[in-house]
This record gives C-alpha cells, structure tokens and sequence, in this order.
C-alpha cells in the first residue's frame, strides 16, 4: 500500500525534484506523478516550510491531480511568449455550484501538455450542455497564469464568484473573479494578494464571499469579498481550511486540518474567527468539505486514518459542537477512501463525493453517498477511467445533484474533466465542453 498523501509527512528536496522531473509526463503526469512532494507534504505545511502550500492536502491520486503551481509542484515557463506557444491539452474542473436543475457552473483549470503553464477554466450547464465560459487569465504584472481550483459559488443564476490562485513574478497569489451573467472579470485586492492557496469556498451573496485555504507561511487562510475587493482576515491556527459554507450574510464556517493534523472547524460571525468544538479524533483527520443549511446545522466530510489506510470521515454541527455522524460505509477497508466536499438541501438530505484508490495505488474510483438524517447509504458512481475522482458537488433538491472532478487512464495519462449527475436514483456521465 502507498503513503497517505497530504497531511502527513514533511518536505524534502528530493520530493521537489521527483515533483519537478514529473512534469514532462504531461498533466496527469505532472499532477499525478508529482508523487514525491505530495507524499510528503503536509506536516511542512503546518511548521512554515517556505513550500508549506504546493500540493492540496488530499489523499491519493486526488491529491496529486491538484499538484500545485509552487517551486515543487511546476516547471515554469521562462517567457510568456514560451507560455503560449504550448497547447492546453488537459482540464480539471475542482468546483461546481448550481442555482437550479438548468444552471450550474464549474471552474477549474486548463494545462499545457508539459505540464509547465495553467490558465483558468469556467464551463456552464444551461439544462441542455456545457459549454466554455471565457475567463482572464493572469498574464500582466509579472503573472504568468493561473487557476480557479478553489471553487465556485453563484448565488443567482447571473451572479457567480470564483477563486484560486495566480502565478508568477513575485510568488503565488490569491485570485478571484466575477460573473455577471455575461462575462468573467478579474477582481481587485485591498493590497497585494498574500502568498497563499485558497482551497475552497462560498458566498452568502454575491458582495459576502469568503475563501479559504492556507498560507505559505502555514497559518490558515480566509480572504473575503465585499462586491468591491478582496482583503484578508485572521485567523487563529497553523494549518490549512479546505472548504467553507456560508449560509448566511456575515455567517461562514470552514473546516480542514490543523498543526496537530486533526479535523479543524472555524466560524466566522462578521468581525472574527473562532474555534469551534470539534471531536478528539485520531492523528490524520481531516474535513475537506463542509455544507450549511443554517448557521447551526452544518455536516462536514473527510477523512481519517493511518499513512496506509483510510475511510471517509462525517461529521454534523448542531450548534453546540461537532459529533461524528453514523459510519459511512467503507466499499475499500483495505485502501483508501475519502470525502472531497458535500452538499446539503435539508438537515435530512445531504450527498457528498470523493475518490476510492485500491490498496496498491493502480486505481481510483469515484465515490458519492447520502445522508437521510439517520444514516448514509453509498450510491454506486460511474469510474470512466482507470483513475477517477470527483472533488465537488452541488445539489438543488434531493434528486438534482451535479458532481465534477477529473479522470485518467494512467497515472501519467492525459486528464479530462469529469461531470456527473444525480437524479435521484442514478448517477450518470455528462459530456464536457473542454
């Protein structure tokens, strides 16, 4: 059985050159095959290792397909001439937020065939098909590219904020852009962006956003949007927050991880962040998505396990501390298997989504379940490819849910976006724009 990729581990400088070497491999290859950073990445990002940030501290071929564009996870291209002279061969779609049945978004990132140079990604879902959004891509002052891999969220079905992070001269940033029903745009900063990762996120409104994820400094992060700019906050722990819900204006709650490497809950109550009660689960816990249908009930998912064996990981708010749910059942107790982000309509109807790679590492699978207020049940997903994985969901009801991720078929195969859908009784496979 491989190492648990993400939160455990330290950095190394021999990670950072299989990281580096990977990339001609093309973008799976750079992602996937970016094993070395990412296997012993985690522990750095919590002591303030200066590469504390470049790989999202996710298990397994999940997590190598989120490889990031940081001094060990990327070969940079030395010119923008340089950058643009390589074609986008693979895509990735990390986020999905729907308003109904018949409009949904997803962002994510495009990448070059050597893996040297991403751009931004947005694809939106009219009831019929996907089709490409255009969207800006860093590439003045000193940017060279970038990504919307935190997320998305649209709060109408002509208003939908995204983020991730650019890249270039100067380090890696904070980045965010706006849809107004007909465009995309780059949107504005207090002060030069933190050199940080948001890993996910979600509005109230479309001028009350917040996004998370963790600095390079190895404190967490949260940057909130006011219609106007983006400015950051502070917030009190080592570690990294990997996804957030906010059910209401000047309301959020974000979960993840902390330096300990435990399941980590904050919430936000419109002037500061603090820590909520939360499980003593064991070391390598983790809460990778969390989904509110009002300030005081929330369920969150994840993972939890040793360095060779993990299972998905649920726990719910219900305004006095975090419990851990029922036992989800485990399809793989011999390998690992791990929530990537949920999605609630109801305190009685929530589905959440992630991956399930076989004990020797040859394989992921796709993985979903719901939760009915009294247990979950597994609903059997499609794998396209020998490695799938879904990374978010969305639901607007019970029986609509849009999940989006990536698929390979090898680990240093070409990536394409994967999107599914739930309606109610069946997950099915929906063709892509990209």
């Amino acid at each position: 059985m491989r190492g648990k990729t993400g939160t455990l581990g330290a950095i190394s400088s021999l990670a950072a050159v299989a990281a580096v070497a990977a990339l001609a491999a093309g973008p799976a290859g750079a992602a996937a095959a970016a094993r070395g950073a990412a296997e012993v990445q985690g522990t750095a990002a919590v002591r303030g290792t200066a590469s504390a940030a470049a790989i999202r501290p996710v298990p397994g071929w999940a997590g190598r397909l989120m490889a990031r564009a940081a001094g060990t996870g990327r070969a940079r291209p030395s010119t923008s001439a340089q950058a643009a002279a390589a074609a986008f061969t693979g895509s990735v779609l990390y986020g999905v937020s729907c308003t109904s049945a018949t409009a949904c978004t997803a962002t994510g990132l495009s990448t070059t065939s050597d893996g040297s140079n991403y751009k931004t990604l947005a694809e939106r879902w009219n009831g019929t098909a996907w089709t490409v959004q255009p969207t800006p891509t860093p590439g003045a002052n000193g940017r060279k590219g970038g990504a919307l891999d935190a997320g998305v969220a649209c709060t109408s079905g002509t208003a939908c904020v995204a983020a991730g992070y650019s890249y270039g001269t100067g380090g890696d940033r904070l980045l965010g852009e706006g849809w107004d029903g007909t465009k995309w745009a780059s949107q504005a900063y207090v002060s030069p962006p933190p050199a940080a990762f948001p890993y996910g996120m979600d509005c109230a409104w479309r001028k009350d956003c917040m996004a998370v994820g963790t600095r390079i400094n190895g404190y967490t992060l949260a940057e909130h949007w006011n219609g106007t700019r983006w400015s950051a906050q502070t917030t009190p722990h080592l570690g990294a927050l990997l996804g957030a819900s906010c059910p209401a204006n000047e309301s959020c709650t974000a979960v993840g991880f902390n330096a300990a490497q435990h399941a980590l809950a904050e919430h936000w109550n419109g002037k500061t962040w603090s820590t909520q009660s939360s499980p003593s689960l064991a070391q390598g816990s983790s809460l990778a998505g969390v989904s509110c249908v009002s300030a005081s009930n929330c369920v969150a998912a994840g993972w939890e396990g040793s360095q060779d064996v993990w299972h998905p990981l649920a726990e719910h708010w219900a305004g006095g501390k975090w419990t851990v749910l029922s036992a989800v059942p485990n399809p793989d107790p011999n390998g690992g298997v791990e929530f990537n982000s949920v999605s609630c309509t109801s305190a009685t109807s929530c589905m959440a989504v992630g991956d399930d790679e076989n004990g020797l590492g040859t394989g992921q699978a796709t993985f979903a379940a719901q939760w009915n207020g009294a247990a979950w049940t597994v609903e059997p997903t499609p794998s396209p490819d020998t490695f799938s994985a879904l990374f978010s969901v969305s639901c607007t009801s019970a029986t609509a849910c849009v999940a989006v991720g990536a698929s390979s078929p090898q680990t240093t195969g070409a990536v394409t976006p994967l999107i599914e859908t739930w309606d109610g009784t069946a997950w099915t496979v929906q063709t892509a724009a990209s």
